[in-house]
């Protein structure tokens, strides 16, 4: 996220991981004796050390344990243990579920509390009274099927392209914001402008791993963010109705990806790999599809590059990869539960997600900042002054909201294992086939999607 939030999406090729590093002075939490302890499991840093030390120096004898994982064991085996043993209530007091993860845990809402139920204890406030803040479609990550509420959003991984000006203006390609936007304002342009400037490498520059994005399987998380429906139907039952062969969205999202391989427009440097961060502070590539929380890592990870940065709209209008719902699993210490609750509410609400955001990028999910002048008017000088707030404000808002089924992680996996596969033959200049690779993912995923 904004921080070093690791979040692996699943899709062989394009690794996404979230990672996030904060950098602003936090408060100073003063040393006191812990009356009440907040057992917590996360991936990365969901739970950013500024609002950590914030929160505790505002509830002395409040303190964290704060346990990291990375995400598929987190988010799948430990809790699902945890959920198993929940009468010992050995399991944390608050989980980090990545929304990739969404549709498993809504269906199984006996592992959650369900915080409708809950009441803050400042003002009596439970998950319903609460909603109206958040946008819709990140609040219903976070509805279990039956209804109940197990989870409340903290960020929405907005999704731009983040480019090196620098190097499309030595190339001779249009390179101020607007100019860029509009001629990668589709992903058949975005890939055409990418062989232009592929094109104009030498083969010295190409065996240096040296290209236009940095990761061209990172296209496909993109497009199957951007419709009105993904690996799953809503037809008004509580799982939804599978449709992952029949949604055209998805299979056009693959071959637009393999069109992208083929065309040789990435560096084939695996996402958050030391060679992809060296890459990014040496100018190895122009361009990456950025969620908002990217930008911190951009700026910790290059900082050398200042300035020669910003940031266009992305192809097909908006994007989201990421973001996190909190929950209170039933495994926690029942005592702990509304000291979990009042932190849960404090930490996903208005005043902290807007600190989340100015100081580490995380665009918020409550929808009242949008309209916040220090959100909209924010103007990131990193990347040459480019008016971030107002960009991924406008994104996050075209984003329709998709349904999310039981098994959209482990479809992501076998549609990724396939464009793996079939860009490692690219990359050998090996010959290979788009339909069986398409017809075997299809095979291994009807084993454990039903």
């Amino acid at each position: 996220m904004f921080k070093k939030r690791i979040r692996a999406a699943g899709l062989a090729l394009a690794m996404m991981l979230s990672l996030l590093a904060g950098t602003a002075t936090a408060p100073t939490a003063t040393a006191v004796d812990c009356t009440t302890t907040i057992k917590i499991w996360s991936f990365g840093d969901v739970f950013l050390p500024r609002l950590i030390l914030q929160y505790k120096n505002e509830n002395p004898g409040v303190c964290f344990d704060i346990k990291k994982s990375d995400l598929d064991p987190l988010n799948g085996t430990n809790m699902i243990t945890a959920c198993a043993a929940a009468n010992s209530h050995t399991g944390p007091d608050i989980a980090a579920v990545e929304i990739q993860y969404s549709g498993y845990w809504r269906s199984y809402p006996q592992c959650f509390v369900d915080l409708r139920t809950m009441k803050r204890t400042k003002d009596q406030k439970s998950a319903s009274s609460l909603k109206s803040l958040y946008l819709p479609w990140r609040w219903n990550n976070g509805v279990a099927y039956n209804g109940s509420v197990i989870g409340m959003p903290t960020d929405v991984g907005g999704l731009e392209v983040a480019y090196r000006w620098d190097l499309l203006k030595a190339k001779g390609l249009p390179y101020k914001r607007d100019e860029v936007s509009a001629a990668i304002s589709t992903w058949e342009k975005f890939i055409a402008f990418g062989a232009k400037y592929t094109s104009k490498l030498t083969a010295a520059q190409k065996a240096q791993k040296i290209g236009f994005l940095d990761n061209a399987g990172a296209i496909y998380t993109a497009m199957t963010a951007q419709g009105v429906m993904k690996y799953y139907k809503n037809n008004g039952t509580a799982n939804g109705q599978l449709v992952y062969k029949s949604n055209p969205s998805v299979k056009k999202a693959y071959d637009t990806t393999i069109k992208a391989l083929k065309a040789g427009i990435g560096t084939r440097v695996a996402q958050f790999s030391s060679d992809w961060t060296v890459g990014m502070q040496k100018g190895k590539y122009a361009m990456m599809l950025a969620p908002a929380w990217m930008m911190d890592y951009i700026k910790q990870q290059a900082a050398s590059t200042s300035g020669k940065w910003d940031i266009a709209n992305m192809p097909g209008g908006g994007g989201n990869q990421g973001g996190t719902q909190l929950t209170i699993p039933t495994a926690g210490n029942p005592l702990n539960r509304q000291a979990a609750f009042d932190f849960l509410t404090w930490y996903v609400a208005p005043e902290q997600q807007k600190t989340a955001f100015l100081t580490y990028g995380m665009f918020p999910t409550t929808v009242s900042l949008y309209k916040d002048p220090q959100v909209t008017g924010y103007k990131d000088p990193f990347f040459n002054n480019a008016p971030v707030g107002e960009i991924y404000a406008s994104g996050v808002q075209k984003l329709k909201p998709i349904f999310a089924g039981k098994y959209d992680r482990a479809i992501d996996k076998e549609i990724g294992a396939a464009l793996t596969r079939i860009d490692v033959l690219i990359s050998k200049k090996k010959t290979y086939n788009a339909a069986a690779e398409w017809t075997k993912a299809m095979s291994e995923i009807a084993k454990v999607a039903r």
